[in-house]
């Protein structure tokens, strides 16, 4: 089986952002960069099958209370797929994780939940 090599990254995000995916991929048992890559690939192939219309334009703050440095790894069929969308849509894979962090949040904890036998994570749906 072919050893694919993964490679380090970081992006920059609002704090609060950064907080709430930790908080979950803690409280899920899951590593917060799985969150960060689910995030941005729900994103994608939303955008992929026309469910995402017109640009993609939505920011986070530029000037947030803080920000904080997220560090991820890409494995190169992730880096392709990556870099692809920073050409297409011409934006960061920082911006696309905030776009959607704020439009897929729910979804993606409510596939997290299944995992769960408690509805202790209803604070986290509602969380942003």
């Amino acid at each position: 089986m072919k050893n694919i090599n993964s490679h380090k990254t970081s992006a920059n995000m609002d704090g609060e952002v950064f907080d709430s995916i930790n908080k979950t991929a803690a409280f899920y048992n899951i590593k917060s960069e799985k969150i960060f890559i689910d995030l941005i690939t729900l994103l994608l192939n939303s955008a992929n099958c026309s469910h995402i219309l017109n640009l993609l334009t939505e920011y986070q703050d530029h000037s947030p209370k803080n920000w904080e440095t997220f560090y991820y790894s890409l494995d190169e069929n992730e880096i392709e797929i990556f870099s692809k969308a920073r050409q297409k849509y011409k934006i960061s894979i920082s911006k696309l994780a905030f776009m959607a962090f704020v439009v897929f949040w729910k979804s993606l904890l409510l596939r997290y939940s299944i995992r769960l036998t408690n509805s202790k994570n209803e604070f986290l749906k509602n969380s942003y």
